[in-house]
């Protein structure tokens, strides 16, 4: 502990200077003349001095309206963030989201409106029409219309020196969308079939404003500011010169979010977000959000950085990096350093989840990971209550189930599905299956040969490495033989992904929604560890990879049917059968789910949700409407 407080101290010194800029002044609202909008008082005396045109002009017709978590805001304020860098993209990305249609704050709603104010389909579900808010502004003040939607399809999705290969949510019956502009504030899109994905993984996922660091998806790209970069709208533009001047961390690039990066470089060790004075949103009493003025991202070393930042009080509210295994330094040091401590679970299934290879390559060990009676013994003889006391502090369910309780597809008597501790039943199943043990006790293939049962893993999140000494130590002592071995992602993900790897080892996360991305309830691409051979060979349409048994294909067809029906509750439907099926499969093996995100919170920031199923696919905490949060007297 004398070491850290150490660093915590060194680290809080630094930050009072860095934390020491701006002067952010009066807090109360600014009142627009006519009374009918308000803004914060950094913007108003931009308007008095001339730079920025009155706040009504600024905002669309009709503006996206929020309603606070608990309470209409005050302005001003820094909200302080730790950042591991420019591969760390998600720390800013996730607070600042801004699709087209958005996943809605209670995970069990249907998604909602967001830049775009409705939308509506035809009725035989392959024409998606989008009526975008009248009045959009870039952050630079330029009008935001459809045009950037076309751009984003025409100079991005649809250029294979930008983007390999066009995203499948936007391919239907092998055929490529079809837009149609109606307006400038209303589009069409046109498919060769229904099209199930789009308003999900198109619009909520994937319908931000394109890169999305490292993800590279999106739905619009400012086409006023890069078509002056891009070699196919420019006799001086270059493809490196498009990718640098889109990068999200450019900071001339124009936003359609809250905040906006205004101040950083390679190398800094602090990037700055300011307001958007052109976001498109207010509160329910007509308050221009968001509330709080500035973000600051402190770049940190690592998750131990983080959470030297986060022990010392110097984190306004970050639930990214905040790890469990600190909790209990957390609460000891939360009075004095002004802050409290939430506990969000997270949408993992299982924090540490097995996949037998259903495709590996060496026929014994394929044939026995296909037979659902092992898949039973070596689940009843992991006992996950232990797993979850030692590797997660007890916080986490032990369970089965693929999804977690908030998720629509969620069935509970499945949560527990051979989920028992029960060793005698599973030596009974091995023995049924006609494995046969040896003289030094462990089984052996019928055969006679070698039983090794080999574990790989990239994964380092807290529990991982306690999770694989317990599972291991658990089949040891039922007589199968096991060894583990945690590589580096470099390594390992290519040889997951490459049929390589026997028994793969991850978190299954996506468990709120999950048939946005199914890696983890079929063979649905390479991810998919339980038979990556056959998930390529149904993302590829059967023309690599290879051809799946029986069982998976019953799942493939189901999730074609979901992705062929634009109707949200026939989805749900289809989603159970899924989930249903792979749970009583076990072709993914948990252990413990919903392993809680710890959360620092500054005592004085308000409207932060205390309950919240947390997930990437969310962009938690996007969800929970940040640019509502704000500081209790306006400060920091």
């Amino acid at each position: 502990m004398s070491h850290k407080r150490l660093l915590i101290t060194v680290l809080s010194i630094a930050l009072v200077a860095a934390m020491a800029l701006p002067a952010l002044g009066n807090t109360s609202p600014a009142r627009a003349q006519d009374g009918g909008y308000q803004e914060a008082p950094m913007l108003a005396e931009k308007v008095a001095a001339g730079e920025l045109p009155p706040v009504e002009e600024r905002l669309p017709e009709n503006p996206r309206v929020v309603e606070p978590f608990e309470s209409v805001g005050e302005y001003g304020g820094i909200w302080h963030r730790a950042w591991r860098g420019v591969n760390d993209f998600h720390c800013f990305g996730r607070v600042n989201y801004d699709p087209a249609l958005r996943w809605p704050r209670n995970p069990s709603d249907p998604v909602e409106p967001g830049l775009a104010e409705r939308w509506e389909w035809n009725e035989d579900g392959t024409e998606l029409t989008l009526f975008f808010r009248k009045g959009l502004k870039w952050s630079d003040g330029e009008p935001w219309t459809v045009d950037d939607v076309i751009f984003w399809w025409e100079a991005i999705e649809n250029d294979t020196n930008i983007t390999a290969a066009i995203h499948s949510e936007w391919i239907v019956g092998g055929e490529p969308m079809e837009l149609e502009k109606i307006d400038d504030s209303t589009i069409k899109l046109k498919f060769a079939a229904p099209n199930g994905l789009a308003e999900t993984v198109g619009l909520a996922f994937h319908g931000n404003q394109w890169p999305l660091g490292f993800e590279r998806f999106g739905f619009y790209a400012p086409k006023h500011y890069l078509e002056q970069f891009h070699p196919a709208y420019s006799d001086t533009g270059t493809y490196e010169l498009f990718e640098e001047k889109s990068f999200d961390y450019n900071v001339d690039r124009p936003v359609m979010t809250a905040w906006k990066i205004t101040e950083y470089e390679a190398g800094t060790t602090l990037m700055i977000a300011e307001r958007n004075p052109y976001y498109y949103a207010v509160d329910t009493e007509g308050n221009q959000l968001p509330y709080i003025d500035y973000q600051y991202y402190h770049f940190v070393d690592g998750v131990e950085g983080i959470n030297i930042m986060g022990v010392a009080g110097d984190l306004t509210m970050q639930a990214r990096g905040i790890d469990l295994a600190q909790y209990p330094v957390y609460l000891e040091n939360a009075e004095a350093n002004d802050y409290h401590m939430l506990m969000w679970p997270q949408a993992q299934a299982s924090a540490a989840t097995l996949f037998f290879n259903m495709s590996y390559p060496e026929d014994n060990y394929r044939e026995l990971f296909q037979d659902l009676r092992f898949r039973q013994a070596t689940s009843v003889a992991i006992d996950r209550d232990v797993i979850n006391e030692i590797a997660f502090l007890g916080q986490g369910t032990p369970q089965t189930i693929t999804v977690v309780p908030d998720s629509p597809y969620f069935i509970p008597e499945l949560q527990d599905y051979y989920a028992q501790y029960d060793p005698e039943l599973a030596t009974s199943l091995l023995d049924e299956i006609g494995l046969v043990k040896g003289n030094d006790g462990y089984y052996n293939f019928p055969d006679g040969s070698d039983l090794l049962l080999v574990i790989e893993t990239s994964a380092t999140a807290t529990g991982m490495a306690d999770t694989l000494e317990l599972i291991s130590q658990y089949w040891d002592e039922i007589g199968l033989k096991n060894e583990f071995e945690i590589l580096t992602r470099e390594v390992f993900w290519p040889r997951a992904g490459g049929n390589e790897v026997m028994i793969s080892t991850w978190s299954t996360d996506r468990g709120l929604v999950p048939m946005v991305d199914p890696i983890y309830q079929f063979p649905f691409d390479e991810r998919s560890w339980m038979a990556p051979a056959y998930g390529i060979w149904y993302k590829t349409g059967g023309a690599d990879g290879l051809e799946p048994t029986d069982e998976f294909k019953a799942a493939m067809a189901l999730y074609d049917e979901y992705r062929a029906t634009v109707d949200p509750e026939a989805q749900v439907e289809l989603g159970k059968e899924i989930v249903r099926l792979s749970t009583e499969n076990l072709w993914t093996l948990g252990t413990a789910g919903m392993v809680p995100n710890p959360v620092v919170v500054k005592n004085n920031i308000m409207n932060v949700d205390p309950v919240h199923t947390a997930d990437w696919i969310i962009m938690t905490p996007g969800t929970l409407e940040p640019a509502t949060f704000y500081f209790e007297g306006g400060g920091e």
